[in-house]
Order: structure tokens, then sequence, then C-alpha cells
């Protein structure tokens, strides 16, 4: 049977002569049946088929250019449409940033836990080690953390109550730093990178008389990124009565100042967060300031209005 079977087909072939195939969906192969799929998909009305006649790579290639042609035509409308994009995904909300950003990773990041040699150690500082590596204090930033919040709660409230707050950074690399922290705070901030001796102890010499009356020339508070290179300009300061927050390193002895931070003071990034941190604590305080008084201004406009309008009735 099997043999005469295949010698039919052979003679049939010979004489050019293709067997009649009924018509039915086109199973043959994955590609072929992929392509059907895709295409019966498109439009719910055409059934690719193999027609009377047809042989399989015609019927496969005859599908193939149909789903290629539904997809030309599905990429031009594509095109035409205008993508549409919410606006809460165009334009995300960005929290402002605030002084609580600064964490333990942050400063750990920024290098602020390598203090000097453990030979350079100064004996007040002691409480701030954490231990010793490679010969080096390592700063315990667990401690460190809660001083910079402390402080920046400091800046704040100064700067609510309308206070002056001076940033001094002497280091080359700290000039943009304190002119950027001055700048967040407004008018209630300055900067300077260069402190000459006798500016609040003889001021009438670098001010004059009328400023030194008016104690224009006294700040409410001072940052310094490194006191313990203007020794003379924290003894100022405490000469005249001026709280001082400062960075403070293991081979300096942090009650010099009245607010000590231990961290690296050698780290330009350490001093970018302190300085960050405490410029927009100061920010935050100056905005809730002018926020404050903007609303006393409307509640006694409201106020007078009120009056005038029960006086002329």
């Amino acid at each position: 049977m099997k043999g005469a079977a295949s010698t039919s087909i052979r003679a049939a072939r010979a004489a050019g002569v293709r067997p009649a195939v009924s018509a039915r969906t086109f199973t043959s192969t994955p590609c072929s049946r992929d392509a059907s799929a895709e295409a019966e998909s498109s439009t719910s009305t055409t059934k690719y088929t193999i027609r009377e006649g047809e042989s399989v790579v015609e019927n496969w290639t005859r599908n193939l250019s149909q789903v290629r042609d539904w997809r030309r035509r599905y990429a031009a409308i594509k095109s035409q449409v205008p993508l549409y994009i919410p606006e809460a995904a165009s334009k995300p909300k960005v929290p402002s940033p605030s002084a609580t950003d600064a964490s333990l990773s942050t400063l750990l990041a920024s290098g602020a836990a390598l203090g000097h040699s453990s030979q350079l150690l100064a004996p007040a500082f002691s409480p701030y080690v954490y231990g010793t590596r490679a010969g080096l204090s390592i700063i315990d930033l667990e401690q460190t953390l809660p001083l910079l919040r402390r402080a920046a709660t400091l800046v704040r409230d100064v700067a609510k109550a309308d206070g002056v707050i001076l940033f001094v950074g002497t280091r080359r690399p700290h000039k943009k730093l304190v002119v950027a922290a001055a700048e967040r705070l407004g008018d209630n901030g300055f900067a300077t990178d260069v402190w000459m001796p006798g500016m609040l102890t003889n001021a009438e010499t670098y001010f004059g008389m009328d400023v030194v009356k008016a104690k224009t020339n006294v700040p409410d508070l001072v940052v310094f990124l490194n006191p313990s290179e203007n020794v003379s300009g924290v003894r100022e300061c405490t000469a005249r009565n001026v709280p001082t927050i400062g960075v403070v390193d293991s081979n300096t002895d942090p009650r010099v100042v009245t607010y000590a931070i231990p961290a690296n003071m050698e780290s330009v990034r350490t001093a970018e967060l302190i300085a960050g941190a405490l410029s927009i604590a100061g920010q935050e305080g100056r905005r809730m300031r002018l926020r404050e008084a903007a609303q006393v201004a409307d509640r006694r406009g409201r106020d007078a209005e009120w009056r005038r309008r029960a006086a002329s009735e």
C-alpha cells in the first residue's frame, strides 16, 4: 500500500498535475501558525486559509505579506497620534531639601568619619572617636549626626528671629561654599573667606564709629568651617558673646566653639555637606519668618478694613 501510494504521487508530479487540496486552516509550520494568528487577531473578518491549488510556501508568503502590510498601516497611524503624557508624570513633585536630609550614609560618603593620626588625638575629642584604623582616628558619626541637626535647628531659629549669620571659611575651596550658603539666607546671611584680626574687637577701625554704635557689625551667629585655623576669630566671638558653630577634627579641642560638629575638617565634601545643611535650615527659618510676617500684615489689613467699614456705617 505504501509503495503504491508513493508510485502514484511520483506519476502525478511527473505529469505536472497537483493533487486537489480542500480549503483548511494552515497549521504546517510554527512560522505560518504565528503569522496566521497575528493576521487573524488584526482583523475579525478575514480568514487566512490555503487556497485550492496553492502550495504551502505560496500560502506562507501571502500571509506574511498581508501581516507586514497591516503592520505598516498600524505604524503609520501610530506615528500620527500624539503622545499623551500625564501632568503628574511630566512634572514630578520634588520635595524641597531639608536639613534632615543629612544622614549617616551621606556623612560616610563625604568622608566625614576620617580623622587625623591617632597620635595627634586631642584628649577632649576622645568621646567622639569610634576607633582607630590604619593609624587614623575614626570619628563616630552616630554622634556627629545629632550634633549637626542640633546646629541646623539653631541656625533655623536664628534666621526665623531675623538674626544675622556669618559663614567663615578661609581655605581656597571654602570660598564658593560660604558664598552659596550666604546666598540661601538672603539678607540674613553673610560670608567671608578672610578673617582679619580685630573685626569684632577693633570694629571701629574697620567699619567706623557709626556702625559700632548701631551694633550692625556684630553677627548673631558665626559658622566656622575650619575653626582650628581661625583661633583669633573664635576668641573675638567669645569676647563679644557671639555663639559659634564649628567643624572640629580629631586634633582639635571641641570646646573651642559653642556648638561643635565632630567631622573631617580636611574634606571639602564634608564642608559642603555641613554648610549646605546649615544654610538650608536657615533658609527654612527665613521663609517661616516671612510667611508669618505676611500673615500678620494680611490680618492687620483686614482689621483696618473692617474698622473703616464699621466707622462709615
